[in-house]
């Protein structure tokens, strides 16, 4: 059996990419929503659980309490883990052009928000969050946000430096 099925296995900067990418989708959603409701919406990373969340002020009072109605109303991924083998991290890699923030999430607090325009809350606001590989500590990725609410994925090459 072990000749007729291949295994085939996904390496380690494969799966960071589609970590990656997978979380600036839903970075993007998140400000989608914010946009098409013209509400705050808030995305909270959680580095201790390895995974993050999304939060929509259904009643529109300007706050986010991070319930469960409130998950439900973003109408997106509620609370995603990370992958198997993904952490937040930066692994061997330095910091993106333009990250002045130091950790594997350099949001305030952990949590990026988006107002009703779309642009990060505070005004101005800006941070990246970093994924590495467990097992390989060069496949580190990273999901900047700028205050516009523009989001850009990065890839660090195994060379070092980003693109």
């Amino acid at each position: 059996m072990a000749i007729m099925v291949p295994r085939f296995r996904i390496s380690e900067r494969t799966e960071s990419q589609l970590a990656g990418m997978q979380l600036a989708q839903d970075i993007d959603l998140a400000r989608t929503r914010a946009l098409s409701t013209r509400s705050v919406v808030r995305v909270v990373f959680d580095d201790e659980a390895d995974n993050y969340g999304g939060f929509r002020d259904n009643d529109d009072d300007g706050t986010i309490n991070e319930s469960a109605l409130e998950t439900q109303s973003l109408q997106g991924w509620g609370t995603r883990p990370l992958p198997d083998r993904m952490l937040f991290g930066r692994g061997a890699a330095s910091s993106v052009p333009g990250d002045q923030g130091s950790g594997a999430i350099t949001f305030a607090d952990g949590r990026l928000e988006f107002d009703s325009r779309g642009l990060t809350r505070p005004f101005g606001a800006s941070g990246t969050v970093y994924l590495v590989s467990e097992h390989d500590p060069t496949s580190v990725v990273a999901v900047q946000v700028a205050p516009s609410g523009n989001v850009r994925f990065w890839t660090w090459k195994k060379e070092g430096g980003w693109k």
